[in-house]
């Protein structure tokens, strides 16, 4: 049952060499890698009902029946803050001991899938934002190897590049307000994780490294006060006079050996995940604002060194132009990239040659009567018809 799940799991992370890309690596790492983690984590964490039990209760030497099990899966468990062999569980006295209560058990599976999918979420609010433009743009050649009308889609890019210069900023900003809600993502989900565990997740993964460097008489393992594998829980039953009797049992959790380790990952990914994130959007306003950086990273991906006249043009491109060229880049062969730079150089020279608008203070509505008109004149929009 679990296999299918597992398999259908492996799509999110398998490589496809025909999608056209319009994200980073980064970007990917989110909503492919971390989310396939959740869900298969959240697949492993629903197996443990059909390959075990998920809770098992003592009631002193002897199993406890069924409905205490029940009863304590739903209602949860808790522990106390005592030490030595019993640690965690022993006698509960109110005035000397402190109760921690943990009901998370019965929400990690549900959790984790809710994980997965706000991970996922960035990534189709930017799909939706993009709406193929760059697959629309590529024409499928990014797909053929040998096409015959390879020419005439690169005479389209170039043509749609020219048309739209300076009409594309929306494209960057988009894409670096997704790159930022990546962030916001993991980051909120860190501190989500922290209330779901009770305040321990924070330093969940700095617990576990000093306890593997602590001394053995002064280790406290932090996997086992997180995720504890033997609890405590109180049943009420009356008894054959109707008075309420308290059954205080003991439970073992078999399903927090594979919590403990779930989260230990996620906890040393999410720091990972975190640090590469805030890099990358580092880097991203460097790119954004440095146009000697633009043409370096064009050139890089064309495998050529730039002409002057391509140099230019790369440097008076507008941001949103230079993302979706960058886009285009990222799909298409290094020599039908070369030949989209080479015909985009050829149309920004064409754009530089059309004359542009009198700035407001050159413009003037009258000539002295001395003075020639060079400004040039239109034909009126209506003629005169008055007799």
């Amino acid at each position: 049952m679990v296999l299918p799940v597992l398999v259908a799991l492996g799509g999110l992370v398998k490589v496809r060499y025909s999608h056209t890309l319009v994200d980073s690596q980064i970007f990917r790492l989110h909503y492919r890698w971390t989310s396939a983690f959740c869900f298969i984590s959240c697949a492993l964490v629903t197996a443990t009902s059909y390959v075990g039990e998920t809770i098992q209760c003592l009631e002193g030497q002897r199993d406890a029946p069924k409905p205490i099990n029940t009863y304590c899966w739903i209602s949860s468990t808790f522990t106390i803050n005592s030490t030595g062999l019993a640690a965690g569980v022993g006698l509960y006295d109110p005035r000397y001991h402190q109760k921690r209560v943990h009901a998370y058990y019965q929400w990690v599976a549900s959790v984790l899938f809710l994980q997965g999918c706000l991970f996922y979420l960035p990534h189709m609010i930017w799909k939706f934002y993009e709406g193929k433009q760059v697959d629309h743009l590529l024409q499928d050649l990014n797909k053929n190897l040998f096409d015959d009308d390879a020419e005439k889609k690169k005479t389209n890019i170039v043509s749609y590049l020219k048309l739209s210069s300076g009409l594309n900023i929306h494209y960057s900003v988009g894409y670096f307000l997704c790159e930022a809600l990546n962030l916001v993502n993991v980051v909120g989900q860190m501190f989500l994780m922290d209330a779901f565990l009770g305040g321990f997740f924070m330093k969940y993964g700095s617990k576990a490294i000093s306890f593997l460097a602590a001394d053995d008489a002064k280790r406290n393992d932090a996997l086992l006060e997180t995720f504890p594998r033997i609890t405590k829980c109180i049943f009420h039953t009356f008894g054959a006079s109707g008075a309420i009797q308290k059954k205080d049992v003991l439970c073992v959790l078999p399903q927090n050996i594979i919590n403990e380790k779930i989260f230990l990952v996620m906890w040393f990914w999410f720091i990972i995940l975190t640090i590469l994130t805030i890099l990358q959007l580092a880097w991203r306003l460097v790119v954004f604002y440095s146009p000697s950086l633009r043409i370096r990273l064009l050139e890089h991906r064309a495998l050529m060194n730039f002409s002057p006249r391509t140099e230019h043009a790369v440097r008076r491109m507008h941001l949103g132009d230079y993302c979706l060229l960058d886009g285009i880049g990222r799909n298409l062969g290094t020599l039908n990239f070369k030949a989209v730079l080479q015909g985009y150089t050829e149309a920004s020279e064409e754009i530089d040659d059309v004359p542009s608008a009198p700035s407001l203070g050159a413009y003037r509505t009258f000539t002295t009567p001395n003075e020639p008109d060079t400004l040039p004149r239109k034909r009126p929009l209506y003629q005169d018809t008055t007799l």
